[in-house]
This record gives C-alpha cells, sequence and structure tokens, in this order.
C-alpha cells in the first residue's frame, strides 16, 4: 500500500489540513506545511549518515566511524544510535536503551508488536553487549565507572549520591 499511502500522508493530508481547518491558503500550505516538512525531515533523515558517522562516542566499536549521537537521535525519532546499530545490524532497536525516551523508532515497534502485527523481533543480551563493549568499546559506555574492579575506593567513599534508594 506504500505507493498509494505514501502520496495521501506525504503531500495530500499535510497540504489539505490546514486549508480546512485553519483558513490557510493554498500556497501557504504547500510550500509551509507540506514541502518544508517534508525537506526537513528528509535532511534529519540523512543527517543519520552525517553527524552520527562522524561526531560522538563509540562505545561498542571504537575501530568503526558511526557514532552515538543524542542530537541526530532527538531529530531523527532514535536513529542516531549508529555505533550500535553497526556493531548489532541484527537488533530491531537499533539501540541499547531500555526506553523509549530517545527511540521512538523503537516504540512504534513495539506498539505493532503488542497487537500481533510484528514479530520474531530480534535483541542483543546485555551479555553480549557488556563482552562486546569491553573487547572493542572507546569506554564511555556506562559499563565503564561507577563500581569497576578498579574504581578507586577514595573516589567511592567521597562520592555525592543524590536520591539515594533506602535498603
Amino acid at each position: 500500500y506504500y505507493m498509494l499511502l505514501m502520496p495521501v500522508a506525504c503531500f495530500i493530508l499535510p497540504t489539505v489540513t490546514p486549508v480546512y481547518f485553519w483558513g490557510e491558503t493554498w500556497t501557504n500550505a504547500w510550500f509551509v506545511a507540506t514541502l518544508f516538512r517534508w525537506t526537513f525531515i528528509l535532511n534529519a533523515t540523512w543527517l543519520v549518515n552525517s553527524a552520527a558517522h562522524k561526531w560522538g562516542d563509540r562505545p561498542y566499536d571504537k575501530t568503526i566511524n558511526p557514532s552515538e549521537n543524542k542530537t541526530v537521535a532527538s531529530f531523527a525519532f532514535g536513529e542516531g544510535w549508529h555505533n550500535y546499530h553497526h556493531v548489532f545490524p541484527w537488533d530491531y532497536k537499533t539501540a541499547e536503551l531500555g526506553n523509549y525516551r530517545m527511540n521512538m523508532t523503537t516504540a512504534f515497534i513495539d506498539f505493532f508488536s503488542y497487537i500481533g502485527w510484528a514479530y520474531d523481533l530480534k535483541t542483543v543480551s546485555n551479555e553480549i553487549i557488556e563482552k562486546r563493549v569491553k573487547r572493542t568499546g572507546d569506554g564511555s559506555h556506562n559499563t565503564w565507572g561507577w563500581g569497576d574492579k578498579d574504581q578507586d575506593k577514595d573516589e567511592i567513599a567521597h562520592a555525592k549520591i543524590i536520591n539515594r534508594k533506602e535498603e
């Protein structure tokens, strides 16, 4: 249904909606609500393969160009976690994130999985991620840091912990 739905959702509805609901002119609706939006979305999509290959951390593999870029992820609905995606291309989530805060694409897929339209979704176990991070990562993953066996005891003793969970 793509050849039918894409023009309707991408061009017709964004043009007709402002005209009928807000009294906008056809010219403004076409050039602003439709073409400007379309151009912006295309550029955000292409930004994934430029900015996310140049700037950011490489927590999973420091030897490849793709990186983790929060700015790109926010504009591209979660597609800025490129280092993870290139290390684990078979993971449907394209990111390790356990929530939908910066990965709306995963939320979309999970919704369709919930209603039965998406299935057999593959993801990476925490054990595999941790092994890969330690083997080829750049040290920016949260596996590195607090609680490491080589962390200085004085650092632990003098750390300020906010909203400590009572045990």
